[in-house]
This record gives structure tokens, C-alpha cells and sequence, in this order.
């Protein structure tokens, strides 16, 4: 029983190693990367408690999440260009849906409201960030790349954790259960590095993207 212990150890501590050796290829060039710039939409749900809209300290909240996920990813060369949009709202028609006429091309539209139906988020993390999709039966396709923030499920790194879902492009692929699983896994680790000061390359795999560009050198 203590050698297959032992053996499972040296096996995480291997897939652990792995993972942040793909990292280390470029990492002694943090220093000298060239920032990317990350357009975000925030759109503050109106129909929030009964048509009220946000609270303050909602409000507050997702301040304070953003500048966390502007403060790590800054480590990784990564910065935000942040354009708050109000009056958006989620339409229910058997499923959460936001009108067109809130979403925008060329960003990362973000969705911040106070409790996420469970269409969206069965888990109740808190966040779930899904990219463009061809129709699907009865449901039309999608063009915008989207983030919800759940502030009363959502904890400080939610939103940290949902961009990652974008920069590394899991958002751009079909993905399961199982893929989602380790994605997860592997972003909340570099996620962790990052937040240790040490610059992940692979959050700029995003360099290209329509949400993204490089700043403009001065």
C-alpha cells in the first residue's frame, strides 16, 4: 500500500513538473514580453433583483475581482481595457440568453449579475465562459465570445479563472466533460504559478485573438 502511495506522489509530482517545464521554455524571457491588450465589454445586469439591478456591494465585488485578475495576469504580460455597458439584461425563454443588442465583436463580453441560472452554471462556480458556436437544432449559432460572473457564488479568482478559459483558447474548441475537467485542472495551477510571479506563456497563446491585441509600442 506504500509503495503504490509513493507512486502516485512521484506521478502528480511528474504531471506537476511537466506542466510547468512547457513553461519554463521561454519564462527567463518575462521580462522583455511585449504586453497584450485584452478588450472586455462589462455589461451590469439591470434585471438583477426584480429589475433593481446590481447593489453597490455587488458592485464592489466584481471591482475587486477584476483588479485580482488585473494584478496576476500582469505577470504574464497580460493587461485589460475594460468598457462598462449599462442596462443589459439575461432574457429567459427556457434557457438564459443575452439580446444581441448588448453583445459586441471584438471582445470579451462579460455578463456580471447576482446569481447565474443553473442553464449556465449547474455547478454554481460562480463563472462559465463559453466562444462562438455553429447552430445547434433549434438554437441559432453564436459569434460572441461570453464570460458570467455569478457574484453570489463566485469567490475573488472566478473571474481569473474564466479569462484563463479564454487566453488559453479552450473557448475556441469543442469541448466534454472530461476535456473541461482538465482544463480546469491545468489553468488553476499555472493560475497558482502565476500568482507566485512567475509569467505563463501559455495565457498569451491568446495573442491573435479578435478580443486581443499587442500595445502599442512607445
Amino acid at each position: 500500500m506504500r509503495q503504490r502511495r509513493d507512486l502516485g506522489i512521484r506521478r502528480r509530482e511528474f504531471l506537476f513538473s511537466a506542466i510547468a517545464g512547457a513553461n519554463a521554455i521561454v519564462l527567463n524571457a518575462g521580462e522583455a514580453l511585449r504586453p497584450i491588450v485584452i478588450s472586455v465589454h462589462a455589461m451590469l445586469d439591470r434585471g438583477a433583483h426584480s429589475g433593481k439591478g446590481l447593489r453597490d456591494s455587488e458592485i464592489a465585488l466584481f471591482k475587486i475581482c477584476q483588479e485580482k485578475a488585473r494584478r496576476e495576469y500582469a505577470v504574464s504580460g497580460i493587461h485589460f481595457d475594460v468598457r462598462t455597458v449599462e442596462g443589459a439584461y439575461i432574457r429567459q425563454q427556457g434557457f438564459s440568453e443575452i439580446p444581441d443588442k448588448f453583445l459586441a465583436r471584438g471582445t470579451i463580453n462579460l455578463f456580471v449579475t447576482d446569481t447565474l441560472g443553473y442553464d449556465i452554471d449547474r455547478d454554481r462556480t460562480g463563472g462559465c465562459s463559453v466562444g462562438p458556436h455553429p447552430r445547434r437544432g433549434r438554437f441559432a449559432g453564436d459569434p460572441f465570445y461570453e464570460t458570467f460572473l455569478g457574484l453570489s457564488d463566485a469567490n475573488e479568482g472566478t473571474l481569473a479563472h474564466e479569462y484563463a478559459h479564454h487566453f488559453t483558447l479552450d473557448t475556441k474548441r469543442k469541448s466534454t466533460w472530461l476535456s473541461n475537467s482538465w482544463a480546469d485542472f491545468r489553468n488553476n495551477y499555472w493560475l497558482w504559478l502565476q500568482r507566485r510571479g512567475v509569467p505563463i506563456p501559455a495565457f498569451r497563446a491568446c495573442a491573435n485573438s479578435e478580443w486581443a491585441r499587442f500595445e502599442a509600442a512607445t
